[in-house]
């Protein structure tokens, strides 16, 4: 006979042991929530939860740095996570984080939420904060941002801030103490932060509002869909990243109530940092074929082993596209679609468009790792196939690198080759090198010829050089409204710089703001340079030190430029 009594028991006892040996969280931890490990962290913190009549509430706060620990986690970067946190809860988080990130090599900062500067720091709100206080009370109430900064960033660590919050105008604190009658400051939208190595990133520009969704009803806001959509793509260089970010922020916002929403960045870097490193793809051994005079007729692009334009991976990319669309954009949507290893091996396989698209990534380190010989082997042969894309590039890769007499030569044949096939940004760059005299005397008649062929096409480049052409100036200008208007903000920089080489700044002051708070270098400065002065705008010292100092964050901008920032904000 069967005792079941004691035979339950025993089982009874085993299940126990068993259970006993599995955690009661035998789930893996939420997001943000496992033990922080490795050389990059971060520090995610979301306010979603004000009580709506002494603060709007955000809805979708929280939703975002869910949404951005997700995609952090799947680029191998370590994230803790602190939701709807008052200031003890915070200051309790820091002192964690800190311990938790005393080896880091990297470390980002993300808030979504409400915030201000005052006494030229900047501060988030915690969800226990006042909408009034003193001024001595305001370290008590509010985080200051850079003081978290300075407190969990190990020195020499790389610091990326990210800020997704609202810097329009109206007050978000009243400082009740401020005689603003009398000089004293009170509070005013979140202004620059002071780093040292590091960047950061702000969803929306000064003056303007952060929306919490877009389009109506999503449940994360335009800045996070944004950051996590393009974090999906390796290998780009965070300049590049913040860029079609931007692109993207500006895309999602365009034409709603209170957009376009237009993200800006600045900081100071030495080396590349990538969110998500390139990756390594082994060279081939692929023999270059030996240059071939552009005199020669050159053979039909093959377009590798396609079977036809419905094989053919990159059939939706047309030489007008490429003719006029920014490099960085245009490989980041490439890359969306596919993996750099799969170009690469279309590119192995001898296909043009691929060929020359590697060779620009390999050449500015988009998407892969930098190699400036694979970049020469790859745009060589896609010129080889007199592919006009291939051969612009190479051109300009021949003239960027110290060239010497043959190959300033060289790129001349390959801009004439390219620019006859009718590619509009090999016309616009053959114009401008003739207009300086790279290839000998200036030669302006052919070089208005050029921009007049390539501005047909639409590249924005060319349009904007025949602004400076009297007879052309009035319809190019007019064309640069339409792009302007149709949402490209390159338009919108354009008219900036054609109105103020010709003096009448006040005229676009408006498309200044535009392709300023865009990230365009050259329109930084001249809005800078307009608040110094008081052209278009009413002089503003701290305006034009704000501009300044982001103009020159950026390394494209040009030598001119930079000398007119000269005693601007220094």
């Amino acid at each position: 006979m069967v005792d079941r009594t004691r035979s339950s028991a025993i089982l009874t006892a085993v299940l126990a042991l068993l259970l006993g040996a599995i955690p009661a969280f035998a789930q893996p931890p939420a997001c943000g929530d496992a033990p922080l490990q490795g050389a990059r962290v971060a520090l995610l913190i979301g306010n979603s939860a004000y009580n709506d009549w002494e603060w709007p509430s955000l809805r979708n706060a929280v939703n975002d740095i869910d949404l951005v620990c997700e995609a952090f986690q799947k680029a191998g970067i370590a994230s803790r996570v602190v939701r709807n946190a008052d200031m003890p809860t915070l200051d309790a988080a820091l002192t964690r984080f800190t311990a938790e990130a005393a080896g880091a090599k990297s470390v980002i900062l993300y808030y979504a939420g409400h915030g201000f500067e005052y006494g030229g720091r900047n501060w988030l709100v915690p969800m226990d904060a006042p909408p009034a206080t003193r001024r001595a009370d305001v370290e008590k109430r509010y985080l200051s941002i850079e003081a978290a900064v300075e407190r969990v960033v190990p020195k020499g660590a790389f610091t990326l801030v990210f800020v997704d919050a609202c810097r329009t105008a109206e007050p978000v604190v009243r400082i009740a103490d401020a005689d603003t009658a009398h000089g004293d400051a009170g509070s005013a939208p979140l202004g620059l932060l002071d780093i040292a190595q590091g960047a950061v990133f702000y969803s929306t520009a000064k003056g303007r509002p952060a929306l919490d969704f877009a389009p109506v009803g999503s449940p994360v806001s335009p800045f996070a869909a944004a950051v996590v959509k393009e974090l999906a793509i390796p290998g780009l260089e965070i300049g590049d990243y913040f860029k079609v970010v931007s692109r993207e922020v500006y895309k999602r916002t365009h034409g709603m109530e209170l957009g376009p929403q237009q993200p800006f960045h600045y900081g100071s870097w030495f080396d590349d940092y990538y969110l998500v490193a390139p990756p390594d793809i082994p060279a081939r051994a692929v023999g270059v074929p030996p240059a071939r005079p552009m005199s020669a007729t050159p053979p039909p692009p093959s377009m590798g082993n396609s079977r036809g334009p419905a094989a053919d991976p990159l059939a939706d990319i047309s030489l007008d596209r490429l003719a006029i669309e920014d490099e960085p954009v245009l490989i980041a949507d490439v890359l969306s679609r596919h993996p750099a290893a799969k170009l690469v091996a279309l590119a192995d396989g001898g296909h043009p468009l691929a060929q020359q698209l590697v060779g620009y990534m390999f050449s500015l380190g988009v998407g892969v790792k930098k190699d400036a010989a694979r970049a020469r082997a790859y745009l060589e042969r896609s010129a080889a196939q007199g592919f006009p894309a291939g051969q612009q590039e190479l051109g300009y890769l021949l003239l960027e690198n110290d060239p010497s007499p043959a190959d300033i030569q060289r790129a001349y044949e390959l801009y004439v080759a390219a620019s006859n096939a009718g590619f509009s940004k090999a016309k616009t760059h053959l114009a401008y090198q003739l207009t300086v005299g790279t290839f000998g005397p200036p030669d302006f008649t052919r070089s208005q010829a050029l921009y007049a062929e390539a501005a047909e096409k639409g590249h924005p480049a060319a349009i904007f050089a025949l602004t400076f052409f009297p007879d052309t100036r009035a319809a190019n200008l007019a064309r640069l409204r339409t792009l302007a208007n149709a949402g490209n903000p390159e338009g919108h920089h354009w008219l900036c710089e054609a109105h103020f080489a010709d003096k009448t700044l006040a005229a676009a002051i408006e498309d200044c703001g535009v392709a300023a708070r865009a990230g365009f270098a050259g329109s930084r400065a001249i809005l800078a340079h307009a608040y110094a002065t008081g052209v278009g705008v009413a002089a503003d010292a701290r305006e034009a030190a704000h501009w300044a100092r982001l103009a020159r964050d950026l390394p494209e901008l040009r030598k001119d430029q930079r000398e007119l920032l000269a005693g601007i904000g220094e």
